[in-house]
C-alpha cells in the first residue's frame, strides 16, 4: 500500500538552513520534498541533485514563476537572503514569496523570521538584519489563506566558528591567534544572564521545522527558538578548551577567564590558549565592514538577553521538536540537540 505523500517545498534549498531543512525531511516517507532556487547549476543546486532531490528554478523576484514552482504544496519552509539588499526592496521580496505561496494554496508555512529589534525596544536599538526578516512575517502572519504560519528563529550559528572570515568578528577564535598567543573571543556581553543561544544547523535546524510540520496546528502562530544550548560567551571558550580534550596530543592547554587561569580537566591537547574578553561598551567592537553587528548586541543588552521577544531564551521547545523529528525518521540519528562543546570535539577530532 502506497504511503500518502504531502509536498514540502523549500524556497532557499541550498542554503544551510534549506539544505538542512530537505535532508531532515527527506527521512521521512510521509514527505516529498521538493526543493526551490533560482540557480539550479549553482554548485548547492547540483549537490541536492547528487542526493536524489527534486530541484526546481523559481527566482523570488518573479511572482508567477514562485507562484508555479509552489503548486501542489502542502507545506513550504521559506528562507530569503537579505544580506547587501536594501530594507524596502528586502521586506518586498519576501513578502512577494509569501504571496505567491498564499496564490499557489500552499497551507502551512514554516518562515525563517527574527524578532523586529526597533519595536522591542521603542525604536532605540533597529537591527535591520533582524528587523527586515520581522516585516515580512507579519505579512504571513495575517495573511487568511495560510491554515498555519509558524516563525523560526536561529540566533548564533556553531557553524561559524569554522570560517575564517568570521573568527575576524570573534578576535580571530578559535582560528587565529592575537599577538598575545591567545585565541580570544572579542565580543560584547550579551546581557541578562549572558545565555547566548548557540544551534549547529546542520545537526539540528531542520529537524527541528521538520517537527513544526509534522503538527502545524500545535505550532501555528508560535514563535519557535531555535536554540541547541544557552551559554555564556566565557563558557563557551571553556567548552572550546575542554572539548578539544577528546584530540589525541601531549601539550598543556590553559583557558583564561577574568584574569585567571584553568587547565582544561588536566588534560593535554594543544599548545593554544584561549580567553574571553569582552567589548565594553559594545560600541567599541570593530564591525569589519560587517553591519549592524554593534547594533546586535546593543539590542540584546538593552533587552537583558531576552533576544527573541517571545520570553526569556529555553531549549525545552527544541528539545521536543528535536525528539518529535527523530521518531519521525525512525528514531534514526540523534534524538538530542548538539551541545557546544561536542561541536567542539567533533570539530577537532576530524
Amino acid at each position: 500500500m502506497a504511503i500518502e505523500q504531502n509536498i514540502v517545498s523549500i524556497v532557499g534549498a541550498t542554503g544551510a538552513q534549506g539544505g538542512s531543512v530537505a535532508r531532515s525531511l527527506k527521512q521521512n516517507p510521509h514527505f516529498e520534498v521538493r526543493c526551490i532556487t533560482r540557480d539550479t547549476n549553482s554548485p548547492g543546486a547540483k549537490a541536492l541533485m547528487n542526493e536524489g532531490f527534486n530541484v526546481i528554478k523559481a527566482d523570488g523576484a518573479n511572482a508567477e514563476e514562485m507562484e508555479r514552482a509552489l503548486a501542489g504544496s502542502w507545506g513550504a519552509f521559506i528562507n530569503v537572503a537579505t544580506e547587501g539588499q536594501e530594507f524596502d526592496i528586502a521586506v518586498a521580496l519576501q513578502r512577494s514569496i509569501l504571496s505567491s505561496a498564499a496564490a499557489a494554496g500552499v497551507k502551512h508555512v514554516v518562515f525563517s523570521s527574527a524578532p523586529d529589534a526597533r519595536k522591542l525596544t521603542a525604536g532605540r536599538a533597529p537591527v535591520p538584519n533582524l528587523d527586515v526578516k520581522a516585516q515580512a512575517a507579519e505579512w504571513g502572519d495575517a495573511c487568511p489563506v495560510f491554515e498555519t504560519f509558524t516563525p523560526v528563529m536561529l540566533s548564533w550559528y556553531l557553524e561559524n566558528f569554522e570560517h575564517p572570515i568570521l573568527a575576524e568578528l570573534l578576535g580571530g577564535f578559535p582560528i587565529h591567534e592575537d599577538q598575545d598567543g591567545y585565541l580570544s573571543c572579542r565580543v560584547p556581553l550579551w546581557g541578562g544572564e549572558e545565555e547566548v543561544p548557540f544551534i549547529s544547523v546542520k545537526d539540528d535546524f531542520g529537524d527541528l521545522v521538520h517537527g513544526v510540520f509534522l503538527n502545524p496546528v500545535r505550532w501555528n502562530r508560535a514563535v519557535i527558538q531555535c536554540n541547541g544550548e544557552l551559554m555564556s560567551w566565557a563558557d563557551m571558550v571553556q567548552a572550546y578548551v575542554a572539548g578539544k580534550n577528546s584530540s589525541f596530543c601531549g601539550l598543556l592547554a590553559t583557558n583564561q577567564l577574568k584574569g585567571t587561569q584553568k587547565t582544561a580537566n588536566g588534560i593535554i591537547v594543544t599548545g593554544k590558549k584561549a580567553r574571553f574578553m569582552p567589548y565594553i561598551p559594545a560600541e567599541e567592537m570593530p564591525t569589519f565592514e560587517c553591519g549592524g553587528i554593534q547594533d546586535l548586541f546593543i539590542y540584546s543588552q538593552l533587552r537583558g538577553g531576552d533576544y527573541y521577544g517571545n520570553g526569556p531564551s529555553e531549549t525545552r521547545t527544541a528539545c521536543q521538536l528535536k525528539r518529535d523529528a527523530w521518531k519521525a525518521k525512525g528514531r534514526k540519528g540523534r534524538e538530542t540537540m548538539m551541545t557546544v562543546r561536542e561541536y567542539f570535539e567533533r570539530l577537532h577530532v576530524s
